[in-house]
């Protein structure tokens, strides 16, 4: 018990060091933190990849000239123009969408660098020496004592500074940011399909109208093709999926840059910060 009492702050010190030890040696943390990076990166891919298929929707809705001919009176409309700002915004979604792949790419090859074996056994090995120093350490000066505390502590925030980082970002997502990215994407994929079914019936109508020969359109399908494109209603239809896209758009920008972008700066300013923290500090005096 006497033991305990005058060795207290050596006991837990020697007990943190071995349990950063055993993290280290055995990549637990690095386990969690590729896979929520793989995850991410995942979810970054697959958001680009309906952005850049909208792009290529919008991009037909918009070349699309919607004529109407009917005894030969000549209608021809461009509906798909309404678009052009989601369209703009989607581009910008794209290169946002881009950046974010990048960074999550970046966090992966960092957490590999940092979780490789030979600096893996590098950390381990100087934490298992720190706790034979913390025993034996009678004879040793003040400042060796504080150059070794600092170095291996600067060795602790490289090995585990990604995948906390990591854990962190995608404990963040699931509490707050996943509802909104699985409804986004939802609403997106529904809008390229609906967006797709009317550039298909766009094209259906022309056809058809364009089929219609002058003399029975006089007799008896005038009224007909001029009810079956109903210019208002696809106005609307196109105003209706453009403000919603924007909406979604605007939602799927904010998740990936707070987790990819946001959350990442945050976590190297405290990483700067704790490492600058540690070259100050003076564990002995």
């Amino acid at each position: 018990m006497n033991f305990i009492k005058a060795n207290y702050l050596k006991l837990i010190i020697t007990a943190c060091f071995f349990l950063l030890a055993f993290f280290s040696a055995t990549n637990l943390f690095d386990e969690y933190g590729e896979k929520y990076t793989d995850e991410g990166f995942k979810r970054s891919l697959s958001a680009f990849a309906i952005a850049k298929g909208l792009n290529g929707v919008i991009s037909v809705v918009q070349g699309t000239e919607v004529a109407v001919e009917p005894a030969g009176i000549g209608l021809i409309l461009t509906p798909g123009q309404i678009l052009d700002p989601a369209n703009d915004l989607i581009e910008r979604f794209s290169w946002v969408m881009l950046i974010c792949t990048t960074s999550l790419g970046i966090q992966a090859i960092l957490l590999k660098m940092f979780s490789s074996f030979y600096f893996s056994v590098v950390v381990t090995s100087s934490l298992l020496l720190m706790v034979l120093f913390v025993w034996n350490d009678k004879n040793t000066s003040v400042d060796v004592k504080n150059i070794l505390y600092r170095f291996v502590t600067f060795l602790i925030i490289l090995r585990f500074f990604i995948p906390v980082m990591a854990i962190s970002s995608e404990g963040i997502y699931n509490a707050f940011l996943e509802s909104k990215y699985t409804e986004s994407k939802l609403q997106l994929e529904q809008s390229n399909q609906t967006i797709a079914n009317l550039s298909e019936e766009n094209r259906t109508l022309t056809d058809k109208a364009e089929d219609i020969p002058w003399y029975e359109s006089l007799s008896n399908d005038f009224n007909a093709a001029i009810d079956s494109f109903d210019v208002d209603k696809r106005v609307e239809q196109l105003k209706a999926e453009a403000d919603n896209l924007t909406s979604h758009i605007v939602d799927l920008i904010v998740v990936f840059t707070m987790q990819t972008i946001l959350l990442p700066l945050v976590f190297i300013w405290l990483a700067l910060k704790l490492i600058k923290a540690n070259f100050t500090f003076r564990f002995f005096n």
